[in-house]
């Protein structure tokens, strides 16, 4: 009897609902009954097609129903939802259009990382703490300092619809679209960090449209604190003040506006006709202009974390890595891009034009088990 069986059947049966009986999930992945309670206590193996029917049933992944260990390369995937007025919904429009972008960046993290990166620590749960964890004035560098600090990677991408974050395996990815709206940014990337702290990425479901209020809480609590917005005197604050706190916050006017709603602050009529105007047009108003464009080409950059880039310029170097995902990540042309040169050994030139030939991203567990798998006996 083997005991790596019998541990792949007792995850089985650990995932099998309450009064699910092993006759009926027979019945539901196409097995004979006996076969099934045979395979489940290590009598014989499971087929690869066995095992994702399985998988499939139970809701559960594949890859830790056959090793017992979380998938490295598994994405889960959350999405920044807008709010629709006209229906009262969270709606994300535009998924379908980026998933090609998502998995590319996926497929470059595969590519960087073979054996799957390495795991994000556990953030916490609290906004405060998080907070202190940032450390001050964090929002005028906060990609860089959410990736020195918290351990968490952040992209910057053009053509997405909207901000995601992303979790391959246990690393955590914050992948947000290019804009000069840096305070839009700066929210976004809050609330995708959000996900991670509330756990919305631990279950086998991607987070939904339920996971977005506690998000946006977090995102508030983080940005405008309680206690720092209380410090200020909003009765006598004027429009150079009111701009000089977004500034220093990296909120927009909405966002300041909303806050102050909801903690009953009363304000000033000058904090109120402050608050009816567009972020950048208070900013310019009453801030070096330069400054702003500054954090506006910052926040409109294209960037991947140097985490990435740099194990991936090894991989490329050591030609095992296609150095066409150099190239997106660099955004350059391939022929920019050093890398290796075959030798006359046939066996290295074989291998090295399947590296510089496109490579398929690390497909799902299922299709290749069901293609390279072997029977059961």
């Amino acid at each position: 009897m083997d005991s790596e069986l019998l541990a792949v059947g007792d995850r089985i049966r650990s995932r099998m609902p309450f009064g699910m009986s092993q006759r009926q999930l027979a019945v539901r992945v196409n097995m004979k009954t006996d076969a099934l309670s045979r395979a489940l206590n290590g009598q014989r193996g499971f087929s690869s097609v066995e095992l994702a029917r399985i998988a499939d049933e139970l809701g559960a992944d594949l890859y830790w129903l056959i090793t017992g260990e979380p998938d490295p390369h598994r994405v889960r995937v959350a999405a920044r939802h807008n709010w629709d007025a006209s229906q009262h919904i969270r709606i994300n429009p535009g998924r379908q259009s980026d998933e090609e972008l998502l998995q590319r960046v996926a497929a470059t993290y595969e590519a960087a990382f073979p054996e799957g990166p390495s795991p994000s620590a556990s953030l916490p749960d609290s906004a405060p703490v998080m907070r202190k964890m940032l450390g001050e004035h964090f929002v005028r560098y906060f990609g860089e300092v959410v990736e020195d600090r918290l351990g968490v990677d952040v992209v910057r991408l053009p053509m997405l619809s909207t901000d995601y974050s992303l979790s391959i395996g246990s690393r955590a990815i914050v992948i947000l679209t290019t804009t000069p709206n840096w305070f839009r940014s700066n929210w976004s990337l809050t609330h995708e960090l959000a996900h991670f702290a509330l756990k919305h990425h631990n279950t086998d479901s991607e987070p939904g449209e339920g996971d977005e209020a506690p998000a946006d809480q977090f995102a508030a609590e983080l940005l405008l604190p309680e206690d720092l917005i209380n410090q200020q005197d909003w009765r006598q604050m004027d429009e150079p003040g009111v701009a000089k706190f977004l500034w220093q916050t990296g909120v927009s006017t909405m966002a300041l506006k909303n806050r102050l709603a909801s903690l009953e602050v009363r304000v000033s009529v000058e904090v109120v006709a402050a608050l009816k105007r567009t972020t950048p047009n208070l900013i310019r108003a009453n801030a070096d202009v330069r400054e702003l464009i500054t954090r506006q080409q910052q926040s409109a950059a294209r960037i991947f974390p140097t985490v990435l880039v740099d194990a991936l310029q090894r991989r490329v170097e050591a030609g095992a890595a296609s150095p066409e995902h150099l190239a997106w990540v660099l955004d350059v042309p391939v022929d920019e891009i050093d890398f290796p040169e075959p030798t006359d050994d046939s066996d290295f030139v074989d291998a090295y034009e399947r590296v510089v030939a496109a490579r398929p991203s690390h497909g799902d567990l299922e299709e290749w088990l069901t293609t390279n798998g072997q029977p059961a006996q």
